[in-house]
């Protein structure tokens, strides 16, 4: 795990299946990148405190609490860190909730291409890179009410009225 991908990388999955965890661990190692996988709410808190990542790809739906309350306390750690949910049940109130706590991106498992999971992710790691983007825009309190449209990924588009 000392190799780094597209010039390094700290990452952390969450993800209550083991499978699907070890799995995209092993594809985000394979990539070059450094990577933890952890199973359950504690460890990923326990990691996250400890652990200096530059990016959470973390599962919606993971045992032990809310995991809306993961990406929460990960943000309040290190506002900068970029954040990536996935999940096997895609609503709407999700993808508004995972806007407000500042989620770079959304995937909707299973997560059967690669190559846009990687490309995701190195984009998310540009963007932790970037001092503009580490520095500007930056909500002081999480969740807001009102999410400004800079902060919203570039592939969720406006609905037409």
């Amino acid at each position: 795990m000392t190799s780094l991908g597209e010039g390094g990388g700290r990452i952390l999955v969450i993800d209550e299946e083991r499978t699907t965890g070890d799995s995209l661990g092993l594809i985000l190692q394979n990539s070059g990148y450094s990577v933890n996988v952890v199973y359950n709410a504690d460890e990923a808190l326990t990691k996250t405190q400890t652990g200096g990542f530059d990016l959470v790809i973390a599962d919606i739906r993971v045992p032990t609490v809310d995991s809306l309350e993961i990406l929460r306390q990960i943000k309040q750690q290190d506002a900068d860190i970029v954040l990536i949910v996935t999940t096997d049940y895609p609503t709407l109130e999700t993808v508004i909730e995972a806007i407000r706590y500042d989620a770079y991106d959304y995937l909707i498992k299973p997560l059967e291409k690669a190559d846009e999971v990687l490309a995701i992710v190195g984009e998310g790691l540009r963007k932790r890179r970037s001092p503009l983007a580490n520095h500007q825009g930056h909500r002081d309190s999480l969740p807001s009410d009102k999410v400004p449209p800079a902060q919203v990924h570039p592939t969720l588009k406006p609905l037409s009225t």
